[in-house]
This record gives structure tokens, C-alpha cells and sequence, in this order.
């Protein structure tokens, strides 16, 4: 019996004793092995961003993110974010808290840029936040804004001077075929296009002033385009920077697809030059008997009486 009672005691020390394991170890997981303060930061994208999500200061592990809040603010939807650092970090009253990853496939981050004022946040404070630029989110942002330019600005200005182009051809077709006739006809017939021209005049100049002020609108855009590509270069260059052992193979790759290429584009020549050579003999031929197009033979000849 005492036997029995020394066994359940020994199971219960040992089943108590890896509960006591158990949870310390998941408290060290966690991060939350001593005294915390609390601070938040409010962004307009937490893309990544989630409970757990590790908060550097400078690179340095000291906290990290607890929960993510939605606030409509404004007609807005902005998000809080709420985190906790080591109890007693000094974080300066200029710092600012950055959404972003290290690499190109690192893990998302909260890291404070550490700034110089001697006055530090007081815990529970407001600490300025900054979204990370999404390079892909600026790429299909541009790509949106050139099809914007496209359809509402290049597009009607084709078809304006598309229309100048098909007038001024049957001005030509007209003048050509007055030549022939006597000179009296030829400077009346001119006088007539003169006035015609004239009447013509304000939608010419209004086609005119439409098209600048397309060409106005486009180069607003434009500028706007040329600031987020600045902006993308930097993201690149930064991007580059950081893997820039996968950018090396990426080219080594595209070295390789080069000279499959050239090693091929001998091939590819004498096929378009065959093809240039049976599109000059069907032209030819066309030339030669335009019948062909309707009748695909030759025309027979008359056989003389």
C-alpha cells in the first residue's frame, strides 16, 4: 500500500513538474517572459502584419505586435496596430515605426527606426508609423495609370489626326483629278475647297486645342508616373542590394536563354527570308494579273483571227 502512495506521488511531482515545463517554455515562445510596455501605431495597410509579428528596434528583437484594430476614421478605414517591447526601452519621441521586411522573402516586421531626440515615449503612446512601398502595388498602379493615359488621352488623339490625315487624302484625290481639267474649272474648284476649308476652320482649331489640352493632361500624368518610378527604383536598388546573389543567377539564366537564341536565329533568318521571297513573287504576280484575286488562275489569252 505505502508502495502504491510513493508511486502516485512520484506520477503527480512528474506530471506537475512538466506542466511547470511546458508552460515556461511557451512563455519564452511567446516573448512574454518578464514586464512589457504597450505601445500602438495607426496605418492605413498592415499587410502581413498579425499577433505575434516580432517588433525590432533597429534591428533589434524587443517586443512584439498583439493585436490589429480596425478604425474608421474620417470615411477611412485605418488600422491600429498595438504592441509590447521590453519594460523600460527607451524609444526617442522622433522615432518611427516601419512597416516592412529585411528580404525579398523575409518574414514582415515592425522595426523603429531609431531617431535622435533625448525625450522618449511615454508607454501606451502613439508612436508614428510608415508603410513600407509594395513594389508590385506600385508596378500594377503605373500599369493602371498608362492605360488610363492610353484610353483617354492617346486614343482620341489618334482618331483627331486620323481624321486630318483621311481629309486631307481626299483633298489630294480632288486637286489630282482637277488637273486635268481646264484652268477656269481648276480656280473655281479651288475657291470651293478654299470655303469649304474656311467653314472647316473651327473644328480644326477646336480639334486643336482639345488635343493640347490632351497633351497637357498627359504630361501631368506622366509627371505624376515619373515620381512613382523614381520611387520604384529606389525600392529595386534596394531590393537588388539585398539578393543580389539571386539577381546574379536570374542573369546567368538569361545568359543561357541568349545564346540558345543566337544559336538558333540562323534558322529563323532563312525562314523570314523565304518568306520575304514568296511574298515578293505573289506580289509580283499580282502585279502582273490582278485577276488572279478573283478568278486564281491566269487570264487566257484571245487567239488571234
Amino acid at each position: 500500500m505505502n508502495t502504491a502512495r510513493i508511486n502516485y506521488v512520484a506520477v503527480g511531482i512528474f506530471v506537475a513538474a512538466a506542466l511547470v515545463g511546458a508552460t515556461i517554455a511557451i512563455a519564452m515562445l511567446t516573448g512574454r517572459t518578464g514586464a512589457t510596455d504597450e505601445y500602438y501605431s495607426v496605418y492605413g495597410n498592415v499587410t502581413g502584419v498579425k499577433f505575434g509579428t516580432v517588433v525590432l528596434y533597429e534591428g533589434y528583437p524587443i517586443g512584439q505586435v498583439e493585436d490589429v484594430l480596425p478604425v474608421a476614421k474620417g470615411g477611412a478605414m485605418l488600422f491600429q496596430v498595438n504592441y509590447t517591447v521590453k519594460e523600460g526601452w527607451k524609444i526617442p519621441d522622433d522615432s518611427v515605426a516601419r512597416i516592412g521586411a529585411s528580404g525579398l522573402l523575409s518574414a514582415i516586421t515592425l522595426n523603429i527606426d531609431a531617431g535622435t531626440s533625448p525625450v522618449p515615449y511615454k508607454p501606451g503612446s502613439l508612436v508614428a508609423g510608415l508603410e513600407a512601398a509594395d513594389m508590385f502595388a506600385v508596378m500594377s498602379e503605373m500599369a493602371g495609370e498608362v492605360s488610363s493615359i492610353t484610353e483617354n488621352d492617346i486614343r482620341p488623339l489618334l482618331a483627331t489626326i486620323n481624321k486630318t490625315v483621311e481629309a486631307f487624302a481626299t483633298t489630294v484625290l480632288t486637286v489630282g483629278t482637277l488637273v486635268d481639267e481646264d484652268g477656269t474649272r481648276v480656280v473655281k474648284t479651288f475657291a470651293k475647297l478654299a470655303d469649304d476649308l474656311n467653314g472647316r476652320l473651327p473644328a480644326i482649331t477646336e480639334n486643336v486645342d482639345s488635343s493640347a489640352a490632351n497633351f497637357a493632361t498627359l504630361s501631368k500624368d506622366l509627371a505624376v508616373t515619373r515620381d512613382k518610378l523614381d520611387a520604384l527604383l529606389e525600392t529595386s536598388e534596394a531590393v537588388l542590394g539585398e539578393n543580389r546573389t539571386e539577381v546574379r543567377k536570374s542573369i546567368e539564366d538569361l545568359r543561357h536563354v541568349t545564346d540558345s537564341l543566337a544559336r538558333h536565329i540562323d534558322a529563323v533568318n532563312q525562314n523570314v527570308e523565304g518568306a520575304a521571297r514568296n511574298m515578293y513573287e505573289f506580289s509580283r504576280e499580282i502585279r502582273k494579273n490582278p485577276g488572279l484575286l478573283l478568278s486564281g488562275g491566269s487570264p487566257q489569252e484571245k487567239t488571234a483571227k
